[in-house]
């Protein structure tokens, strides 16, 4: 993190320092002495040399996060962005460096005219622009856009938008240089250079301004999803470095079909719809969820008009491991229709909750059964992925607790606690199912206390548990082996959609629970008191974070022993300005490209698979994949001290990691960042076992519109 913003500091300035170099050197040949031309020589070099050291240090930056990040953090900047500020700055370097050190006050006019035809050649000032327009596109790339896995089609399109916004400078300095070769006095008036400097200008705006509608006219066609499609994409497929799949070139009838690849028949082969699992026996227990509008007030009396289940904030399913489970998803009034996902819940294909990949959305009036056996216990949610980025917002979400039917720890006390951000009548509320104040629970002292956290917002969140020493004894429903107890200075970050279970006992004093900084007192919160609750909660600073990558005891299986592993798949994470679906975004990216143009992954079922995320932008990235959980093995290129479990895994800036799973649950599955207005721009791509064939399709003519 520290290079990246090293990176964008020190590029804004030499695009300012190349660009004042620029305007001095313009300036140049109307000197009229040789004392006021050597001044404005020496102030231009005192000027390029800062910009050339400051070049130095970038370049030194690059390096070094090339050392400690390794190539993935730096190939699209070496590749895309390197190559344009050196070859201006060499040229500097080698060419016109050399020509201004030598200019000497020799005075006469011979002289005088000779240095004036040196200074006056088009390539002094344009070569300074060229490298403030070069720094210029790396402090943007940066920040907004940055390159990654680029062509050499790509790179040459720098290099040739630096040349057209050179072409109006071009113009105007061999006009001067010619006026200066023979012998023609120049116009050293104020108001005419200045007049000279807004046309110029001008013009510049225009060529950039056609530039850019050409630009915006083809990235609106481009971006445009198609009507209709199977959400595969059969004609970019990556087969992450293993042995050849169905879908490899000529060898498999899916590769070139589009959307009706759902009639596609094959030896071997399986439509989703039939990956259902065994559903023979009877239901358990049984559920009925109503997809409705409601308006809910909060315990602060904000109203809320809210899209729930069952006309409630977060219903909970609370079932038993080991227990078929059947609910029937109802839609009463949700125009735009609905589904259920199980959030970490790593069901039959057929059952995830996918519109347009594992089922047809549920239109209003019309229902949907899901059944599956609780085969996993622990915490989990569920929600609608119909349009995510709006219906989860708004309130499509419940719990799914799975107990265990013979846990060796029992609890006296469990509470759900799960966080969301509300729009409300009185604007952003954030709160505990919907109380978004301060909470009281008396808990008689000695008794043991479960708090199962979910964070259903799309931001990371922080959470404080004060007054007593406390273990997290699961991630994501997977229990942590010999969790030790974390001080109550430890503070809890959970990235969306991911859960921890806390336990604690409760001490002879209260017990603290927060969302947010120590200092936020406008957060919800809870209060666990014996006798009498204090009468306001206070919280000490954090000494900690908790880290997962080094508490309890590491976890074992088939993905932690392995030397090798049958695929590889790299995500490079990142942003871009840019069009999606015809529309202006800020675009979150996978290997640079955004949904549908990102390739499909393709694995063989009973593969060991690995995945390493690199974040490369400025914000975090829960990453979430759907039918599966991933053992985290390294950070940031080192292997981690404990292995552990996650179906989301947050990547912050700067982060890269690695993760692996054993392909054993069939199906096409959804691998998509978890802040849902990302996966509404495109940072979606998709996990597809070679012998399973779509039987849905998604777009506005089937109305199955996922994110």
């Amino acid at each position: 993190m520290f290079e990246t913003i090293s990176s964008i500091v020190l590029t804004i300035c030499m695009t300012l320092l190349w660009g004042i170099a620029g305007i001095v050197a313009t300036g140049l040949p109307y000197s009229q002495t040789s004392d006021s031309l050597k001044k404005r020589r020496a102030f231009l070099l005192r000027v390029g040399g800062a910009a050339l050291l400051l070049s130095a240090l970038w370049y030194a930056t690059i390096i070094s996060q090339l050392v400690t990040s390794g190539w993935l953090f730096v190939e699209g900047t070496v590749k895309a962005i390197i190559p344009l500020t050196l070859l201006s700055q060499l040229y500097l370097t080698v060419t016109v460096w050399p020509r201004l050190k030598c200019l000497r006050d020799s005075g006469g006019d011979a002289p005088m005219t000779e240095a004036l035809r040196t200074v006056a050649h088009p390539s002094v000032p344009l070569s300074f622009y060229a490298a403030a327009l070069a720094s210029g596109i790396a402090a943007f790339s940066t920040v907004f856009a940055q390159p990654v896995l680029p062509g050499p089609f790509e790179v040459v399109q720098r290099m040739m938008l630096v040349a057209l916004l050179l072409l109006v400078p071009a113009i105007f300095a061999r006009r001067r240089y010619v006026k200066v070769v023979r012998g023609e006095p120049l116009q050293r008036g104020l108001v005419y250079r200045m007049v000279n400097f807004v046309a110029a200008g001008t013009l510049t705006a225009v060529v950039a301004i056609a530039i850019l509608v050409s630009n915006v006219l083809a990235g609106v066609q481009a971006s445009k999803l198609p009507e209709a499609s199977d959400m595969m994409n059969h004609d970019r497929i990556d087969e992450g470095g293993g042995a050849a799949t169905r879908m490899s070139a000529g060898s498999g009838h899916h590769r070139h079909e589009q959307h009706g690849a759902h009639h596609q028949t094959g030896t071997g082969t399986v439509e989703v719809a039939a990956l259902t699992g065994d559903i023979s026996a009877p239901a358990d227990v049984k559920f009925e969820l109503v997809a409705q509008q409601e308006k809910i007030p909060l315990a602060s009396g904000a109203v809320i008009d809210a899209w729930t289940y069952n006309g409630e904030i977060a219903p909970e399913l609370r079932v038993k491991h080991g227990d078929m489970v059947e609910v029937k998803l109802i839609n009463k009034d949700i125009d735009s229709g609905v589904t259920i996902h199980w959030h970490g819940y790593n069901v039959p294909n057929a059952m995830d909750g996918v519109p347009g990949m594992t089922q047809n959305v549920v239109k209003p009036g019309q229902s949907f059964t899901y059944k599956f056996r609780a085969e996993q216990e622990g915490t989990y949610w569920f929600h609608s992925h119909q349009q995510a980025s709006e219906q989860v917002v708004k309130g499509l979400f419940g719990t799914l607790i799975v107990e265990s039917k013979q846990d060796a720890e029992t609890f006296d006390e469990q509470f759900t606690v799960i966080n969301h951000r509300w729009t409300t009548s009185q604007g952003y509320k954030h709160a505990f199912g919907k109380e978004d104040g301060w909470q009281t629970k008396q808990v008689k002292p000695g008794k043991k206390v479960k708090l199962r956290i979910i964070n259903t917002h799309k931001l990371s969140q922080k959470y404080l548990l004060q007054g007593t020493d406390f273990r997290i004894t699961s991630i994501d429903g997977m229990r942590i082996q010999d969790p030790q107890p974390l001080s109550d200075q430890t503070a809890l970050r959970l990235g969306s959609g991911g859960r921890y279970d806390v336990t604690f006992t409760m001490p002879d004093r209260p017990v603290l629970f927060k969302l947010g900084d120590y200092k936020n007192t406008s957060n919800p919160g809870i209060i666990f008191y014996t006798e009498t609750p204090p009468e306001e909660p206070i919280f000490k600073a954090e000494s900690a974070e908790f880290d997962p990558s080094d508490y309890g005891k590491p976890v074992t299986n088939d993905v932690t022993a392995a030397k090798k592993f049958d695929r590889e798949f790299q995500m490079i994470l990142g942003n871009e300005m840019g069009f999606y679906n015809g529309t202006f975004h800020f675009l979150w990216t996978i290997n640079g490209e955004v949904y549908p143009r990102v390739p499909t992954f393709v694995v063989k079922e009973g593969d060991s698979v690995k995945t390493t995320f690199v974040n490369k932008s400025l914000t975090e990235y829960p990453m979430h994949l759907h039918g599966h959980h991933m053992t985290v093995l390294k950070k940031n290129g080192e292997k981690v001290k404990t292995p552990w479990l996650t179906d989301t895994l947050n990547v912050l800036p700067g982060e890269s990691y690695e993760v692996a799973f054993v392909a054993d649950n069939p199906g096409m599955w959804m691998d998509h960042c978890h802040n849902l207005d990302h996966a509404a721009t495109g940072m979606i791509l998709h996990l597809m076992y070679d012998h399973v064939r779509a039987s849905y399709e998604v777009g506005t003519r089937s109305g199955n519109l996922p994110d």
